[in-house]
């Protein structure tokens, strides 16, 4: 993988959600990948995505999702892709340490290395 800024950007933008659905699905999971279905491999349901969907548009200053863009995040990596993107073409910013600590800290948890 080339290290460029986009490249170094998106690999924390995976640490960091993978993290955040790790730590709010309702299956917990030893690993979260990509590929994983949010509902129908990590249980989540209306509430929690709604949690993971606030927890995410706090975090990078995302916008908030239509419901028919919302109902096209099936998978962790079309999550990862969406924040990705929207950082990328200026839309959202990369949280700094002490945001995402904070975050995570709420949960009892260590926040990823982004």
């Amino acid at each position: 993988m080339t290290h460029t800024p986009a490249a170094v950007e998106a690999d924390g933008v995976t640490r960091v959600v993978c993290g955040m659905v790790k730590l709010i699905a309702p299956r917990k999971v030893d690993q979260v990948a990509p590929d994983d279905r949010l509902i129908g491999d990590l249980g989540f349901h209306s509430l929690v995505l709604a949690e993971l969907g606030y927890n995410l548009e706090d975090l990078y200053g995302l916008r908030p999702l239509t419901p028919e863009e919302a109902m096209q995040l099936q998978r962790v990596s079309d999550i990862v892709e969406f924040v990705a993107g929207e950082v990328a073409e200026g839309r959202a910013h990369t949280p700094d340490v002490e945001e995402l600590d904070a975050l995570f800290a709420r949960y009892g948890a260590e926040a990823p290395a982004a």
